[in-house]
């Protein structure tokens, strides 16, 4: 961490002390809006957008979307948006991977980025065949595999080699205890491996999830870029955000009736859709957005997980019918 980094941290903890927690908290909600809240979907300008469909008849370009290799993590951290915490270990399928990266690559003209994560993708004892995939389908996209850093030093000389190999940015969490920065700059300089490190902070954003779906979806969507709107491909369906992606997880691990995710949660990429109709999906509000509570962000310090519903919610959840 910089000097700068730090005396922003400093300054963040006085903020904090001396002024109320929900003055503190806006601020900060703006300034996260200053800093990410651009678009994950396109960043093109509209009349670029027209004249690649209309006049060069050419499919749309994706800015971004990401795709798990493991849904389980080797940490605990408080309220994670992926619901890594609560997935027993589960890994991604190889075959199934590089099918759905062929149905993406003829999707989309382009896809400016790949995210390759997880829970701990490293976990992962096929991960290398995974980057391997994703170039191989997507040769001109910038493509990185986010790790939270903790067992990067472990990998071994293949590891480094493939990732040189398949120009595969090593993305690693910078606010992670212990991890070895130094060490993991040096190992990517001398594998000739681009290393780099996510923004430093010492707070995380909690978009609390409403179990009775009391909120207007629109103004949610709408409000949440900068936060969890970033597309995530799950077994051949695209996702707007991690939450619903992955809403079965939480959904059974508290044993929650209701808060079902509908076939109009997502959108299947395995049967040739209609490119222009799959970016209008994620251009758009679905159903799900109906459970998120973004009037109530909040954020916290990074702390170890207790597995309380409270992490990802604002209120209890509603009782199970009899018989359940």
């Amino acid at each position: 961490m910089s000097i700068l980094d730090k005396i922003v941290a400093a300054v963040s903890r006085i903020a904090r002390a001396i002024v109320p927690t929900r003055a503190v908290d806006a601020i900060r909600d703006a300034t996260a809006r200053r800093r990410h809240a651009r678009s994950m979907v396109t960043r093109d300008p509209g009349f670029v957008i027209w004249f690649r469909r209309a006049i060069l008849r050419r499919k749309p370009v994706l800015f971004h979307f990401e795709v798990q290799l493991t849904d389980h993590c080797n940490l605990d951290c408080k309220g994670c948006e992926h619901f890594s915490t609560l997935c027993p270990p589960t890994f991604a399928d190889l075959r199934e991977f590089d099918s759905d990266m062929e149905h993406m690559s003829h999707l989309f003209s382009r896809v400016r980025e790949i995210g390759l994560l997880g829970g701990e993708p490293l976990l992962h004892p096929q991960v290398l065949e995974f980057y391997k995939s994703a170039r191989s389908r997507f040769p001109k996209s910038r493509i990185y595999l986010q790790t939270n850093g903790t067992l990067v030093m472990a990998q071994n000389e293949q590891f480094w080699n493939a990732l040189a190999e398949s120009r595969i940015a090593l993305l690693c969490d910078s606010f992670t205890a212990g991890v070895p920065v130094v060490e993991i700059n040096a190992m990517g300089k001398r594998h000739k491996v681009r290393v780099e490190w996510t923004d430093p902070r010492e707070e995380f954003c909690k978009v609390p999830i409403d179990l009775a779906g009391g909120q207007d979806a629109s103004s949610s969507f709408a409000r949440c870029r900068g936060y969890k709107n970033r597309p995530i491909l799950r077994n051949g369906q695209l996702y707007p955000c991690a939450y619903v992606a992955y809403a079965d997880v939480f959904r059974e691990h508290f044993g929650i009736a209701g808060l079902q995710v509908y076939p109009t949660d997502s959108i299947g990429i395995r049967y040739e859709p209609d490119s222009e109709q799959v970016m209008s999906f994620l251009r758009n509000p679905v159903h799900w957005c109906t459970n998120c509570d973004m009037d109530n962000r909040s954020f916290h310090d990074r702390e170890h997980t207790q597995r309380d519903i409270s992490e990802w919610t604002s209120a209890a959840p509603p009782a199970r019918p009899a018989g359940h």
